[in-house]
């Protein structure tokens, strides 16, 4: 019995945290905002996939970013 509340426990822990997560991938209204242009510009072939495939893209083109989507990328961890 105890064992298997633990298990319920720690699951529901880690679909908790793997919201949370999904979540801060995402990015606010402001930080979309921010890249827009740029995915427009630089990822369109990528741009209707998820937010992580979107923010790889950028990544590998940020030389070419603007200075506000750049930042983004640095505040979640991309550049």
């Amino acid at each position: 019995m105890f064992r298997t509340t633990k298990l319920v426990l720690v699951l529901a822990a880690a679909a908790l945290s793997t919201a949370a997560l999904a979540q801060d991938r995402s990015g606010s209204d402001a930080e979309k905002r921010a890249c827009r242009h740029d995915v427009t510009r630089h990822c369109r072939a990528v741009m209707h996939e998820s937010d992580q495939r979107v923010a790889q893209c950028l990544s590998l083109n940020a030389a070419s970013l603007s200075r506000a989507c750049q930042q983004v990328l640095r505040n979640h961890g991309h550049l």
